[in-house]
């Protein structure tokens, strides 16, 4: 579904990435993990179209898009759940959903996609009228997905949707990204809560200082101590 091969970006003289290769098969979740300034996010920058990549490939289901445009990316299915959800607090539920389908690649297709995120998440219906930015950050998190889901997806990337979120309301995202794995939605998912994104990863890559430093099943990194070491910055000497 989507392939990444030797990619490199960053912001202006900085340097962030260097050379990721990763790859999502259909109907995959693959997870992105690593510490705090790894390069995860810029990764997911890059690849929606955020950032234009100095260097490699981008390729979605066969198709070449590194350097595309984000509006571009969109269009071909590549939609981005940015960190902190990012609504539009005085806009209605269903309207920041309706958003979502923009693109001419979603539009006539928003009634059905509307029905699937409320069947999804039946509190957004419920709250459709409410505004967004009255919605508690767990709530508020499952809109900026639905809202996602509503771009029709090829691959829904989400970055670090546990951030600030209670341990009860995290549980009750994560459940809700199983559902929409079990639906055979492709995510590719990035985040500081390593148990939490290994837990939900049919495979996934940890990132240290912008490169891919170790990759495998989500069982098999959990509990990994190379993971560990990595994802909490500690270097040999210092264990």
């Amino acid at each position: 579904m989507l392939e990444v091969t030797d990619l490199h970006a960053g912001y202006g003289d900085a340097q962030v990435l260097f050379g990721i290769d990763l790859r999502l098969e259909p109907g995959e979740i693959v997870a992105i993990v690593g510490s705090n300034g790894a390069g995860k996010t810029t990764l997911l920058r890059a690849i929606s179209g955020a950032i234009r990549p100095t260097q490699g490939s981008i390729r979605l289901k066969g198709e070449e898009l590194a350097g595309r445009q984000a509006h571009e990316m969109v269009e071909k299915g590549l939609i981005m759940v940015p960190e902190g959800r990012r609504l539009f607090p005085r806009m209605s539920v269903r309207r920041n959903l309706e958003i979502g389908a923009y693109s001419k690649r979603a539009r006539p297709h928003l009634a059905e996609r509307l029905e699937y995120v409320y069947r999804l998440f039946p509190i957004l219906k419920e709250r459709s009228e409410q505004l967004g930015g009255t919605l508690s950050g767990g709530q508020q998190q499952m809109c900026a997905i639905a809202r996602g889901l509503v771009a029709t997806p090829e691959v829904l990337m989400l970055d670090e949707v546990s951030l600030g979120l209670a341990p009860v309301m995290i549980s009750r995202v994560y459940d809700a990204i199983r559902a929409i794995g079990d639906l055979g939605v492709t995510l590719l998912l990035v985040e500081q809560n390593v148990n939490q994104a290994l837990s939900v990863a049919d495979r996934a890559y940890v990132i240290q200082h912008g490169r891919v430093a170790l990759s495998g099943t989500g069982k098999e990194l959990q509990g990994n101590e190379e993971v560990r070491r990595i994802y909490l910055g500690l270097s040999s000497t210092e264990e």
